[in-house]
């Protein structure tokens, strides 16, 4: 669950930043670095962003705005 909770963060972090960009807040430059290791740490958790993004459909939301208890009800087990 640990894992679920990180790829969360994540994401609503990388939604953030790229608000940011599409925004013109901050330097896009800077934002753009940030989200580079976002990815990594993303990937290095495939089967807890797997159940995120499965309870995000199923749920009909954006990744970023489902809970924790959502993923465990929806995403099955991680």
């Amino acid at each position: 669950m640990h894992n679920v909770i990180e790829v969360l963060a994540l994401l609503r972090r990388h939604s953030e930043l790229e608000l940011q960009i599409l925004n013109g807040h901050g330097a896009a430059v800077a934002t753009e670095r940030e989200l580079e290791p976002k990815g990594r740490r993303l990937a290095a958790h495939p089967h807890a962003l797997r159940a995120v993004l499965q309870t995000a459909r199923a749920v009909r939301r954006t990744p970023d705005a489902v809970s924790v208890r959502e993923v465990a009800n929806f995403g099955g087990s991680i």
